[in-house]
């Protein structure tokens, strides 16, 4: 008896059904009905392509491969969606998604829905770290509190409720977090990190280079509509005396957000790219300077002295000589840079923060604090839900103007304004979220390469959140992907590198 014989047929499983016609006559009725189908299909294609929706079909035809090969792998769909949200291109000058009913998306959306939407059909709920979940749960939270004056806005007519919609849609980027975090936090994640310090050393050199160049300057405005201002315009002096630009790209943000991961890793991770990272750590804090923004100026300077307390001794040691050469390197450049003006504006932009008085008296305050004037007045009136998602809360932009302020330019107070205190208190929480899994886990770290990078992100976000004080990022898509992907950063942060063992009871005696 062969032991390679069958095995006895299921009780549940009956013989193969007879069959009307023999299989040679079967044959010719398969591909009979097969081309019946293509022909269907080819009709019901050449309908829609000969109507209003023939360019739809042909997007989607092109488009929805492009879409499932971003889902089906995360570090593809994590750089892509940096590369379209975190660089020069503002959100509004990105092309549209032609669909029936023309909803208020393009094809940043669409990225991220494919970037997120990937992540969790691939990784279900029940098997997320509770780290991510707890995450997930405050995002919720603050989406929920903000879909009240959502909806709230949206019954005054279609042009707020528009505006209401674009607005919310604008916070469902910190989902973006939720891919870097689960997917990433492995063998892809210095792979993730590598592609995003190059992405911001890209822009960083764009951004310096707008601000040497008037014709890469004017180029970068057809991109980012504001985000090129002449010196002269910022400061109130003569166009003869300072012949930089200002620049502020969309994607400086994000720059700003990479700037002490980058430092971190330049310093800890010896491989073949750490020359790379320095190089693209001097673009970086180059397109910072010539932002002329002091808050970042000051963000950076306390998030590295919160990633130096956290980090370890080894980060502190090597963190300080980088300074100090950064530091004289910065000192050489401005005293003899290729345009004097500029460089001179960035020192005496900078040595402003070391005297309160001038910060007080300058422009930036004083027209914040006519903001202030008004949209705390209006927050004492709509406490609970706010005035609406970008509705008028009653400042007027100048005497001359009957146009009133529809932001303000400080994120919390916005927040308040706009969505009501509950609202604003959701959004802190979701950085406070992070921030508490960071400090519980970064003593614990046994590797001091994880606690460095670790202590790293969390100067980054405390560097971020000082930026909103009086800042208007993450009022747009653009900012709040930057927002994003720097909170997935610190939560794949908590959720990686080995722990040390725990003491036992006689190694505490």
């Amino acid at each position: 008896m062969s032991t390679f014989s069958s095995p006895p047929r299921p009780p549940w499983r009956a013989e193969p059904p007879l069959r009307w016609l023999p299989e040679s006559a079967m044959r010719p009725l398969r591909l009979l009905a097969g081309a019946a189908g293509v022909l269907v299909l080819a009709a019901i294609c050449a309908r829609l392509g000969a109507s209003h929706y023939g360019k739809t079909l042909i997007y989607a035809l092109i488009g929805l491969p492009l879409l499932l090969a971003i889902a089906r792998r995360p570090v593809l769909a994590v750089i892509v969606l940096a590369s379209i949200a975190c660089s020069i291109f503002a959100y509004g000058s990105l092309p549209r998604v032609n669909l029936p009913g023309h909803p208020p998306l393009n094809v940043l959306d669409l990225v991220l829905i494919a970037a997120v939407g990937g992540t969790i059909y691939r990784r279900p709920w029940r098997n997320w770290p509770a780290e991510a979940k707890r995450y997930t749960l405050a995002l919720l939270l603050f989406v929920a509190l903000s879909s009240v004056a959502t909806v709230k806005t949206a019954m005054l007519g279609h042009t707020p409720a528009r505006a209401a919609l674009y607005n919310f849609r604008n916070f469902l980027y910190l989902a973006a977090a939720l891919t870097v975090a689960l997917e990433l936090r492995g063998d892809l994640w210095k792979p993730f990190l590598n592609a995003a310090i190059a992405l911001a050393a890209v822009v960083g050199a764009l951004s310096i280079a707008g601000a040497l160049s008037a014709s890469v300057a004017h180029a970068l405005s057809t991109l980012t509509p504001w985000s090129i201002q002449s010196a002269a315009r910022s400061f109130g002096t003569s166009t003869a005396a300072l012949a930089g630009q200002r620049v502020r790209v969309q994607g400086l943000y994000f720059v700003y957000a990479m700037v002490i991961p980058t430092l971190a890793m330049t310093v800890m991770v010896k491989d073949r790219w750490r020359l790379y990272r320095a190089g693209a750590l001097l673009l970086m804090v180059g397109a910072v300077a010539v932002s002329l923004n002091r808050n970042m100026y000051a963000g950076i300077v306390v998030g590295l002295l919160v990633s130096a307390l956290l980090g370890g001794p080894a980060l502190r040691v090597r963190l300080g000589l980088v300074i100090a050469a950064v530091a004289v390197t910065i000192a050489l450049v401005i005293g003899s840079a290729v345009v004097p003006a500029l460089s001179a504006e960035v020192g005496k932009r900078a040595a402003t923060l070391t005297s309160p008085g001038q910060v007080l008296q300058s422009g930036s305050i004083t027209d914040r604090t006519y903001e202030f004037s008004f949209a705390l007045p209006a927050i004492g009136r709509h406490p609970w839900f706010g005035v609406g998602p970008l509705q008028p809360y009653g400042a007027l932009n100048n005497p001359y103007s009957i146009v009133e302020r529809t932001s303000v330019q400080d994120l919390y107070i916005d927040l308040a304004t706009d969505y009501g205190i509950p609202t604003a208190v959701a959004f802190l929480l979701i950085p406070g979220v992070l921030l508490w899994m960071g400090a519980r886990r970064i003593g614990r770290l046994a590797d001091a390469e994880d606690r460095a990078l670790l202590a790293a992100s969390m100067g980054m976000m405390v560097a971020l959140l000082l930026s909103l004080l009086v800042g208007t990022y993450v009022q747009s898509p653009e900012s709040t992907a930057a927002f994003g992907l720097g909170c997935g950063l610190l939560l794949a942060c908590s959720m990686r590198g080995r722990l040390k063992p725990a003491r036992t009871a006689a190694q505490t005696a």
